[in-house]
Order: C-alpha cells, then sequence, then structure tokens
C-alpha cells in the first residue's frame, strides 16, 4: 500500500497576530511548502536587536585609581624633599662660584708686624718701635728685657738722670701690667706715693685699651743717699691682647726740664701700632 504526500486535511491555520507575516514570497511558491505545517502563532516573534550584555560603569574606579596615584606622588614628592635626593643618580652640578655663597664667615684676622712708615728708630718687637730722643742712649747691661734708653747726666760720665724703658708681655692686660710694673719699679724706693690710674684713649685704633699710672719716690743709693724721683707706666694693649707698656722716672729736679721728651717717646710709640 503506498503512502499518500499532498496537504493536511483542512485550511492552513492563518499566522499569528504580530508576527512577520506570511515572510518573502518566492516566485512560483506560495506560502509555505506542501506537507510542512505552521504551528500556531506563526514564527514566533521577529528578530529584535541584538542582546548585549550591559557595560559595567567604570567611572568610579577610575576616580578611585587617580585619587590612590595622586596620593602615592604627594608622598614621593615629600620623602625627596625631607631626604633631599632620590635613589636616581643625579647629575652633579656645577661648584658655586666664589664669593658667592649663602655665607662666607669673615676671616680671621692675623698680626701685621711688618715695618710700617711709622716704625722709626728702635724695634722692640710685635712690630712696635720707638724713637729715643736726642740725648738719650742704650742701656749698657744687655741682660735686661725689653728695650732700655739712658739719660746721662751732663758732665758726670756713668751717672745717669733717668732711665726709659719699652717692654713687652702677653700675661696682663693694660690695667693689669701698668700697675704690676709700678709695684716692680718702687719696690727698692721709699716714701713711695703711687698716683691714681687713668684708662686712656690715644687716637690710634690699632691700640684696644691703654692705662696709665704715676708715682714718686726716692731712690736710695748704696751710699745711703737719696734720690728723689718721679716717674710713670703707660700700657697699651693691641687687638690681639698684646701689650706694649713704656716705664719712665726722671730725678725730680730734671723731670720738668725733660717731660717733653718723654712724651715725645710715647707717641712714637702709639703712631707705632
Amino acid at each position: 500500500m503506498s503512502q499518500q504526500y499532498g496537504p493536511p486535511p483542512g485550511p492552513p491555520p492563518a499566522p499569528a497576530p504580530g508576527g512577520w507575516g506570511t515572510g518573502p514570497q518566492v516566485q512560483g511558491q506560495q506560502g509555505p511548502p506542501a506537507g510542512q505545517g505552521v504551528g500556531v502563532g506563526g514564527w514566533g516573534p521577529g528578530p529584535g536587536r541584538p542582546s548585549r550584555p550591559p557595560k559595567p560603569n567604570r567611572t568610579p574606579w577610575i576616580i578611585m585609581a587617580g585619587a590612590i596615584v595622586a596620593v602615592l606622588l604627594v608622598a614621593v614628592g615629600v620623602v625627596l624633599m625631607v631626604n633631599g635626593k632620590d635613589d636616581e643618580p643625579t647629575t652633579q652640578s656645577s661648584p658655586e662660584p666664589t664669593g658667592r655663597t649663602m655665607y662666607t664667615p669673615s676671616p680671621t684676622p692675623t698680626p701685621n708686624d711688618s715695618k710700617g712708615p711709622n716704625d722709626v728708630g728702635v724695634e722692640v718687637g710685635w712690630g712696635i718701635w720707638f724713637t729715643p730722643s736726642k740725648g738719650w742712649l742704650p742701656d749698657w747691661d744687655k741682660s735686661r728685657s725689653g728695650k732700655n734708653y739712658i739719660l746721662q747726666q751732663f758732665n758726670a760720665r756713668g751717672l745717669i738722670d733717668g732711665y726709659y724703658w719699652v717692654r713687652q708681655t702677653e700675661l696682663y692686660d693694660a690695667k693689669g701690667f701698668a700697675e704690676h710694673l709700678v709695684d716692680v719699679e718702687s719696690n727698692g724706693m721709699e716714701g713711695v706715693r703711687i698716683g691714681k690710674g687713668t684708662a686712656c684713649k690715644p687716637a690710634n685704633p690699632n691700640i684696644k685699651a691703654c692705662y696709665a699710672v704715676t708715682y714718686t719716690g726716692a731712690w736710695v743709693a748704696k751710699n745711703g743717699r737719696k734720690v728723689a724721683m718721679q716717674g710713670f707706666v703707660t700700657a697699651y694693649q693691641d687687638q690681639f691682647d698684646r701689650t706694649t707698656a713704656t716705664d719712665a722716672a726722671l730725678e725730680t729736679r730734671v723731670y720738668a726740664r725733660r717731660v717733653n721728651e718723654l712724651i715725645y717717646m710715647n707717641n712714637s710709640v702709639i703712631k707705632s701700632f
């Protein structure tokens, strides 16, 4: 018995509403091929837009990552500012030009003891000189310290009317050295009277301090003869705390006649500083 192939009995079902209709027509063909029925409702809804998964919102993550990077950059900058350098080798900068540093310490002054235009006569030491007045001779006793000059008595060889002594120390300041020398000079005298010490101010700016003391007394000779004396000590201290003192004493009877010579020799010392 042969099988029959033909359309099923009854009319074909109508397409469901909302479908695509009967679809495109092919020439020579009407509707679906014979023997292939269409389910109820047609082919179903037509193809819409391709379905894509929703994109994640990355904006908050980007903002958070930017904030972390900014914090890291600030932290690295602070570390570099504190340490003053990073781990990477840097190009060596050129040295600062001389005289243009931010702080240049003042040079330490040093004494200049070379001979100057006012250094005339006899050199004492530390660049100090003095000029002996006329009639004053070097002391024949070379064992004494400093420079000692004597005023020989007129028409009496071997006898003196006075002395002028320049000596130096670093053990005393001006006041201390002047007072010390007055005590030494008057130690062998009788009836000593020491005047009130006076701080003086010479015009030479290289003299830091000056102090003068006067005294009187009677020098006693070996034969018991007493000679009235009058003298003074003036001490000058330089900027390096070196003290030079002039120590003068004359017989009272000639002091008034020769005092200007003592002043002249003292002034030559002052100019030499």
